[in-house]
C-alpha cells in the first residue's frame, strides 16, 4: 500500500485495541477495491476520548469505529445519530459531515446482513435473545425493525431485559417484547423459534459453556445464531446441532458491521465477491487452523502430532475420520467401494470439519487436494501448509508399506514419480507456504511450519 498526500486516515478508538481485527477488514478492501485508505487503530482512554474525537476531525480523518468501552460515551461528541443508533444508545461507526461526526450502529446492520445472507427470514417469526447486554439491544432493534411477530428476552437479571423490553416496545408503539428471566424459555410455547445468543459466554477458551445447558430448551431452536465467533463452533452452536438445529456463529456479523462502515466513510456499496474474499481471510485469521498437504509420506502425520503436542493444537487427520465413518480401512474402502468413493467421503468429511474447527492441526490424505471444490474448502479450513518431499525420499519412507492402494503394483518408483508430477504443481498452487521436507528432523519441519504459518 502506498501513502501518499491523497491518502485519507481511518481508524478505532478503543482500549483496549490489540484484539481488534478490524484493520484486517478495512485496508483489505482498500487494497481490492483500490481506495487509498488506511485504517489504523487509536488507543483511546475514556478521559480523552472527547479530544480524540475533536482531534481526530481537525486532522481530516474520514471516519472511525467506536468499541469497548466508548460506544456510550462517544454519542455526547457527535452531531447526530441514525435511528438505529439512537434507539440502541451506542454507536460503534462515526461518518464525517460538514458539522462534525455523525453516529451510526453497523452491529445491528451488519447482523441483519448475515442474517439474511444464511436465508433466514424474521418477519412474523417468534424469536428468542439470550442476554441483556449492549449486543442484545442490537439483536432486540433488529428484530423489531423486521417486524418479528413475538420477541422473548431472557437474562439472569431479569430487570435488565425488561429494561430492553420497555424501551424497545415504546420505540416502535406495539407491545411484542417480552421480558423473562432465563428459565421462563419453559413457559413457551412447544413450537420451533428463531434464536440469538447475544452473551459473552462460551468464548474462547471457555468453548463448551453455554448461558442454557437444559437439553430441553435446545429442543426449541430451529436456528441458532451466536454473536461470539472464536471458537468458530461454540458450546452453544454444539448444543443446537445436536437437536438438529441449523447453527451459525457471529464472524459474518463482524464482516458486514465492518463493510457497512466502510460503505458509509466512501460511499460506494461492495460487491459479494469482495465481501468473500476479506471474510476468507478472516476465517484463517479467527479459525487458527494449520492444514498439511503434501504426497504420501510426507510425514504429515507425524508433522500434525508435534505440532499438536508441542503449541497444544487438536489434532485431526482426515484418513482416520473417513476410516471411522466409514467403519473400514482406506485400503478396503478402494478395494469394495472404489477410488471415486473413497473421493467423495473427503469432500463430504472436509464440509463437515469446516463447520466446526478452530485451533487444529488437520493432517489430509495426499489426494484430497486435487479435487477443485477441495481445495476452496482447505482455503476456508485454514492456513495450508505444503510439505514437499522428494521421490526418493518416499521410496525410503514407504518401503514395505502394503497399506497404501495406490502403490500397489509392479514398479512403485514409477507410479510415485508419475504420481508427484501431476500433484506438486495442485499442491503449490493450495497452499499459503511451502516447506521442503527431505532429509530434516521433524523439529525443523514443525519449526518452519510454524514460522511459515506466523507470517501469512
Amino acid at each position: 500500500m502506498n501513502i501518499d498526500g491523497r491518502t485519507r486516515l481511518i481508524g478505532l478508538l478503543g482500549d483496549p485495541v490489540e484484539h481488534t481485527m478490524s484493520p484486517m477488514i478495512h485496508n483489505t478492501l482498500s487494497e481490492l477495491l483500490g481506495i487509498n485508505d488506511v485504517y489504523v487503530p487509536f488507543h483511546t482512554r475514556k478521559q480523552g476520548l472527547e479530544q480524540a474525537v475533536k482531534g481526530a476531525y481537525e486532522l481530516n480523518i474520514l471516519g472511525l469505529n467506536a468499541t469497548v468501552p466508548h460506544k456510550n460515551h462517544v454519542i455526547k461528541y457527535l452531531c447526530g445519530l441514525d435511528d438505529g443508533s439512537r434507539a440502541i444508545g451506542a454507536v460503534n461507526t462515526l461518518v464525517r459531515t460538514s458539522e462534525g461526526y455523525k453516529g451510526y450502529n453497523t452491529d445491528m446492520l451488519g447482523l441483519m446482513r448475515e442474517v439474511k445472507s444464511y436465508g433466514i427470514a424474521l418477519s412474523g417469526q417468534d424469536v428468542i435473545i439470550l442476554g441483556a447486554g449492549g449486543a442484545a439491544k442490537a439483536v432486540a432493534y433488529m428484530c423489531m425493525s423486521e417486524k418479528a411477530a413475538h420477541v422473548y428476552i431472557f437474562n439472569r437479571t431479569k430487570s435488565k431485559a425488561e429494561e430492553i423490553a420497555k424501551h424497545m416496545n415504546e420505540h416502535f408503539g406495539n407491545d411484542i417484547m417480552i421480558a423473562g428471566a432465563l428459565s421462563d424459555y419453559k413457559k413457551l410455547k412447544q413450537k420451533k423459534y428463531i434464536v440469538f445468543q447475544s452473551t459473552s459466554i462460551g468464548l474462547h477458551p471457555n468453548d463448551d459453556e453455554a448461558v442454557i445447558t437444559d437439553e430441553d430448551f435446545y429442543k426449541l431452536v430451529d436456528t441458532g445464531v451466536d454473536l461470539v465467533y472464536n471458537p468458530f463452533e461454540t458450546g452453544f452452536m454444539k448444543r443446537c446441532r445436536a437437536e438438529g438445529a441449523k447453527a451459525y456463529n457471529g464472524l459474518k456479523m463482524l464482516l458486514y458491521q465492518g463493510i457497512i462502515a466502510y460503505e458509509l466513510w466512501n460511499h460506494i456499496s461492495v460487491d459479494e465477491k469482495t465481501a468473500d474474499i476479506v471474510y476468507q481471510r478472516l476465517l484463517k485469521a479467527t479459525r487458527n487452523n494449520i492444514v498439511l498437504t503434501g504426497f504420501m509420506g510426507c510425514g504429515k502425520s507425524t508433522v500434525g502430532l508435534a505440532i499438536s503436542e508441542k503449541y497444544g493444537y487438536k489434532l485431526v487427520d482426515t484418513d482416520s475420520v473417513i476410516e471411522e465413518k466409514a467403519g473400514m480401512p482406506i485400503s478396503k474402502i478402494f478395494q469394495t467401494k472404489g477410488e471415486a468413493y473413497f473421493r467423495s467421503l473427503e469432500t463430504k468429511v472436509l464440509m463437515e470439519l469446516n463447520e466446526t474447527l478452530s485451533n487444529t492441526v488437520i493432517s489430509t490424505g495426499g489426494g484430497l487436494p486435487l479435487r477443485e471444490e477441495n481445495q476452496k474448502l482447505l482455503t476456508s479450513l485454514g492456513n495450508v501448509v505444503y510439505l514437499n518431499v522428494e521421490a526418493e525420499e518416499v521410496l525410503c519412507r514407504l518401503a514395505g508399506d502394503t497399506t497404501r492402494p495406490l502403490l500397489q503394483g509392479k514398479n512403485p518408483r514409477e507410479r510415485i514419480t508419475e504420481l508427484m508430477d501431476y500433484r506438486k504443481p495442485i499442491y503449490e498452487q493450495g497452499a499459503d507456504v511451502t516447506i521442503s521436507v527431505t532429509g530434516k528432523s521433524v523439529a525443523d519441519i514443525v519449526e518452519e511450519v510454524m514460522n511459515g504459518y506466523s507470517k501469512t
